[in-house]
């Protein structure tokens, strides 16, 4: 016997409201559904074992509602036959999502750029602008 399998009936005494069951859902529902259709929906809620899912157009309720029955069945395999037995796809706006922390990478020494003499100081100016401009692009 498993420890989850020991552990589930006092989990689901302890879970009356169905957190865990929204919890696992949240966690797995990039790897049920698949990266592109996971951008562009946020799991809601689960109330009666139906899983809310916002969408974030009506075109791609449209498409999920007619992928539902595939969606369902993965999602019982991965999170558990009893928790969703339906799924509701609602139009919403997602919440923004963290993304993961980027770490600094160090830019090479910037030196100064001597411009030669010019007598006309508007193609100064801009010759000055564009090399501002080039040393804040992003490389």
């Amino acid at each position: 016997m498993k420890i989850s399998e020991a552990l589930q009936p006092l989990l689901d005494r302890l879970d009356t409201e169905g957190q865990f069951g929204i919890v696992r859902l949240t966690r797995m529902w990039p790897e049920i559904v698949g990266e592109t259709i996971a951008r562009r929906t946020q799991v809601s809620s689960l109330k009666f074992h139906t899983a809310v899912i916002k969408v974030s157009g009506a075109m791609w309720i449209q498409e999920l509602n007619l992928m539902k029955q595939q969606i369902l069945s993965r999602v019982r395999e991965k999170v558990g036959e009893d928790v969703v037995r339906d799924l509701r796809f609602v139009q919403g706006r997602l919440a923004r999502r963290e993304h993961s922390k980027l770490r600094a990478v160090p830019r090479s020494t910037r030196y100064a750029i001597e411009l030669p003499e010019m007598k006309d100081p508007e193609l100064r100016r801009a010759f000055q602008r564009l090399i501002e401009a080039w040393g804040r692009a992003p490389r």
